[in-house]
């Protein structure tokens, strides 16, 4: 994980960890989608996995999802675009950025400079404002993580 010296796979599990926590208290969509989809959402943009590897080995849904997480699929890239095109494609990938976005407020990269914590922050109330919709509970649970990862700032 960014700025711990955890593992990377420490990050997609508890990535994982709180899509099922969420869906016990509302769903999050087609789970059999959703928990694949959660465990590889950064593999388009971060490896040279492709889309149609993906959905060779998972299928032709779940690789849809991980590819609608994928920031380097946006050219230009455009964080509002990118929030839009996600909210658009399923709840399914709405939920697991909410999901990605409360993991990542858990900590602040000791690395970051102020100003790059403050950004961070911003960006998650547009994520709130995008995607929020797509499941109550989470929303509620990535306000809290915001409220937290703002006294950590």
């Amino acid at each position: 994980m960014t700025g711990t010296q955890l593992p990377y796979s420490t990050h997609v599990a508890m990535v994982a960890n709180e899509l099922l926590f969420a869906d016990r208290e509302e769903s999050v969509g087609a789970l059999e989608i959703a928990l694949p989809a959660a465990l590889m959402h950064d593999v388009i943009e971060d490896t040279s996995i492709s889309q149609a590897a993906i959905a060779e080995r998972f299928g032709e849904q779940v690789a849809s999802v991980v590819a609608s997480l994928s920031k380097n699929l946006i050219v230009p890239f455009c964080e509002d675009r990118y929030f839009r095109a996600i909210a658009a494609h399923s709840k399914e990938a709405a939920v697991i950025k909410l999901c990605d976005r409360i993991t990542n407020l858990q900590s602040v990269p000791a690395t970051w400079a102020h100003a790059k914590r403050v950004s961070y922050l911003v960006e998650s109330v547009q994520i709130l404002r995008a995607l929020g919709h797509a499941n109550a509970f989470l929303a509620k649970r990535l306000s809290e993580s915001m409220a937290r990862y703002e006294t950590l700032i």
